[in-house]
């Protein structure tokens, strides 16, 4: 769900997907984020996010993601292709305790080009309590930065947290990122009687 925009060390002679290089000089990096939903017939709950990041290696915690009173905890490896045209993905796994109980495969990716991008993250909760509860969640944002430090678009959410008679529920977004933090706010089935809103802020170090 939070986008962040990760910087990794390239091979200027190598486009083809690779490991991520692993430098000495390589610094530990984090990021928090809290999803805040404003839903208009159901009781407004928070999301919260932590990840960090050293080397090609990517750990990733999450809170009321999967489900209500549910934490999930991924372990992933960050890869990264191109120059002009940058991919970033990272294929995790994790676990899923609470309400909800199982193992989750997961894929993050990140396409940038100019002031454009595409990031998608997504997840397939293997439930342990049957398989009928299986549940494949996706989070993707298609954006443009049209001057610094602001980004809009358009984004698409498919979860257990909001249930509505739309299968993918569908908006638009904007967010502004000021010193280390990013504030959005994300507006989904806008004009419907399904709409709800999400207000995000995002602290990087």
């Amino acid at each position: 769900m939070p986008l962040t925009f990760k910087i990794f060390a390239q091979n200027p002679t190598d486009d083809s997907l690779s490991v991520v290089a692993d430098t000495i000089s390589s610094p530990w990096s984090f990021a928090a984020d809290a999803y805040y939903y404003m839903l208009p017939a159901e009781k407004n709950t928070t999301t919260l996010f932590g990840s960090a990041d050293h080397k090609s290696l990517h750990l990733e915690a999450r809170y009321n993601y999967e489900d209500l009173k549910t934490a999930s905890m991924f372990v992933g490896y960050n890869l990264e292709a191109g120059r002009k045209l940058k991919l970033a993905a990272t294929p995790m796994i994790g676990f899923v305790v609470g309400n909800t109980d199982g193992i989750a495969p997961g894929l993050e990716i990140t396409l940038t080009w100019k002031k454009f991008d595409f990031y998608s993250e997504s997840e397939y909760v293997i439930d342990f309590a049957g398989e009928e509860n299986n549940y494949f969640y996706t989070w993707s944002e298609l954006a443009i930065s049209p001057f610094r430090n602001f980004r809009t678009g358009t984004s698409a959410n498919r979860t257990r947290l909001y249930q509505s008679e739309l299968e993918l529920q569908k908006g638009i977004f904007a967010e502004y990122s000021f010193w280390k933090l990013t504030a959005g706010c994300h507006y989904f089935n806008p004009f419907s009687t399904d709409y709800f809103v999400i207000a995000t802020l995002g602290i990087e170090f």
